[in-house]
C-alpha cells in the first residue's frame, strides 16, 4: 500500500535515507541537491545545495544531527540536518 510520494526532485532520486527516530527521510538526486522531508506529511524540510554533479547517496549520523553525502563531482558534504549548513 502506497504511504506517501515525496515530490521536489527535477531529476531522478538516487537514494533515500531515513533519520535514526524515523520521523524524516533524505533524499539524494541526480539535481545535485539533498532534499530533507517530514517522512509522516511528506513535508519538505530543507533543500541542501552544494555539489556539482549528481548526488549519489545520502546517510544519516547516528544521532540525527548531520547528513551526509556523496557525489559524482567527487566529493561528500556533512551537513547540519536542522540549519542546512555545511559542516564539512
Amino acid at each position: 500500500e502506497l504511504i506517501l510520494t515525496l515530490k521536489g526532485h527535477s531529476d531522478y532520486v538516487r537514494s533515500v535515507a531515513w533519520s535514526p527516530d524515523g520521523t524524516k527521510l533524505a533524499s539524494a538526486s541526480g539535481d545535485r541537491t539533498v532534499k530533507i522531508w517530514n517522512a509522516v506529511t511528506g513535508e519538505l524540510i530543507l533543500t541542501l545545495e552544494g555539489h556539482s554533479n549528481w548526488v549519489r547517496s545520502v546517510v544519516w549520523s547516528p544521532e540525527g544531527s548531520k547528513l551526509a553525502s556523496a557525489s559524482y563531482d567527487t566529493t561528500a558534504i556533512v551537513w547540519d540536518s536542522i540549519s542546512g549548513e555545511q559542516v564539512a
